[in-house]
């Protein structure tokens, strides 16, 4: 799980280090491009591997055991972007709201 707390500290579980990370505002959304950059790939990788499962003629306990842990992986790799798009949407909710008080703050002086 994964929650924004202020504007500055991010709490990524879906980051390697299931650490508390200290970003900066326009970091967030980095992060998050980053991250699912990274799984594209291990999908892609999965895929490759999943395909020469399917053509190889003989298959062992060992093949269908990768096989079974392929599938899980692309399971938790579906539930992590579900948590990335919910954190990708308050992310992108804060940078509004940050937004609209930029305008309202430049309305402001203009009308002083």
């Amino acid at each position: 799980m994964a929650k924004v707390i202020g504007l500055t500290l991010a709490c990524l579980a879906a980051l390697p280090t299931d650490r508390c990370v200290i970003l900066t505002t326009m970091d967030h959304l980095a992060v998050l491009r980053e991250k699912i950059e990274r799984l594209r790939s291990e999908i892609a990788d999965i895929q490759e591997l999943n395909e020469q499962y399917r053509f190889r003629s003989q298959k062992g306990a060992e093949a269908d055991i990768a096989h079974s842990s392929r599938q899980e992986r692309l399971q938790q790799i579906q539930e992590e972007l579900v948590q990335l798009s919910q954190l990708a949407r308050k992310t992108l909710s804060i940078e509004q709201m940050r937004e609209k008080h930029r305008s309202r703050l430049h309305f402001v002086k203009n009308a002083s």
